[in-house]
């Protein structure tokens, strides 16, 4: 079964599109001379560049949510909960040195954000927060669930 897909990007980026198909296609030509590394991705910067690495897992007890933040002061970083939402933002900062120049950049900086949707389980007042060698760790305690309590409903007269 054949497959249209139409371009809704704007001509700009669908230009730059066209490049990393050249490079693609070159690429193929010499027997992956030009590989990916060497040549450089014009879509690294896109609002994806900034967006963290989570690993996710629970127990019984406990989930835990693990962010990479390499480079990110945990000062830098801003842990929200509004109801079952997780909100982890901040921002990675750039060092400026004002006694040499850049010669190659490929370490990126900027602001990011990571909205996640807790299980219903989740004690959204049991969380704690660890930052160790570039690493995020979140531990959220899980909440017994309810027990289905059965009462009785008094039937009044009428």
């Amino acid at each position: 079964m054949a497959t249209t897909m139409t371009n809704t990007r704007t001509p700009a980026v669908a230009g730059v599109r066209g490049i990393n198909q050249l490079h693609d296609d070159i690429d193929r030509l010499f027997g992956g001379f030009f590989e990916r590394g060497w040549w450089p991705d014009f879509f690294a910067r896109d609002e994806k560049a900034m967006l963290p690495s989570l690993d996710f897992k629970s127990d019984d007890k406990t989930y835990v949510l693990s962010i990479e933040l390499p480079g990110v002061a945990p000062e830098d970083v801003k842990i929200e909960v509004n109801a079952s939402e997780l909100t982890i933002s901040g921002e990675k900062k750039e060092e400026v040195r004002e006694d040499g120049r850049t010669h190659v950049q490929e370490r990126r900086y900027g602001s990011f954000m990571r909205r996640l949707t807790l299980p219903e389980d989740a004690d959204t007042d049991a969380i704690r927060a660890v930052a160790r060698n570039g690493v995020l760790t979140l531990e959220i305690a899980r909440k017994e669930p309810e027990q289905n309590k059965v009462r009785s409903i008094e039937v009044q007269r009428g």
